[in-house]
């Protein structure tokens, strides 16, 4: 009987060992500086929206003028 409670008590820790340990793993400082430099790159691949002051269409803010309007809109003008 004793050696089964030892048994049983063995498995408890091993188990408890490795759940602690998984959960380590996903917390670890690692993979903090990977995701700040991901969270850059798709800083750096998306641009600013700005909207036409004439027709309100959503452009990226270089694609308008220094008027603030589109360039369908400037030509028209």
């Amino acid at each position: 009987m004793n050696l089964f409670r030892i048994l049983i008590l063995g498995l408890l820790v091993w188990f408890v060992l490795r759940v602690l340990k998984s959960w380590r793993v996903e917390i670890s400082p690692r993979d903090l500086p990977q995701s700040q430099g991901r969270k850059r790159a798709d800083q750096d691949r998306y641009e600013p929206m700005a909207q036409c002051s004439q027709c309100g269409v959503h452009l990226p803010q270089r694609a308008l003028a220094t008027s603030g309007r589109c360039g369908a809109c400037e030509r028209s003008r």
